[in-house]
């Protein structure tokens, strides 16, 4: 009887060291409140929807992220204070402690514009798939994790 019981304890034990362990691993999840724009990366990171290796585009130097409606004038523009493309996921970080232009000019209505990232009242414009906190994510056509990290992404702001 007290081998069974031992056996018992020892099994319950092993079960619940199993289970702490698994609620300590993962993702520490972030705020997007609050949370600095390498926080987040590494949280998308950790999370698996960056690549480890993924090599950063910067979106605000590069051609092709804003749809351009001055027929050309626009192949590019500063339109957030940090917003990098790795590999389809796009993540976009405004600087609300100190704001800057595209802040004052883009981020505050993101909302109001159905989560579109304006420029120069329309010049230019980016659809994001959701924001939270000073954060935008939107996708490529060809990412296969979009409907994951979104809804990962709006939940963190729940928390």
């Amino acid at each position: 009887m007290k081998k069974t019981t031992k056996r018992i304890t020892c099994a319950l034990l092993a079960l619940l060291l199993t289970l702490v362990l698994a609620a300590c691993g993962g993702a520490k999840a972030v705020d997007p409140a609050v949370c600095t724009y390498d926080e987040m990366a590494a949280y998308l990171t950790e999370k698996g929807y960056i690549s480890k290796d993924a090599a950063p585009v910067d979106m605000l130097t590069t051609e092709g992220y804003l749809t351009d409606n001055t027929g050309g004038e626009i192949p590019f523009a500063p339109f957030a204070d940090k917003a990098m493309d790795y590999d389809g996921l796009w993540l976009m970080w405004w600087d609300s402690e100190t704001p800057s232009d595209a802040y004052t000019n883009c981020f505050q209505n993101l909302a109001m514009n159905g989560g579109t990232v304006v420029y120069m009242g329309g010049a230019a414009v980016l659809e994001t798939a959701a924001c939270s906190g000073s954060f935008a994510i939107a996708f490529a056509e060809n990412y296969a994790q979009k409907d994951a990290v979104t809804a990962d992404f709006q939940a963190l702001s729940q928390k």
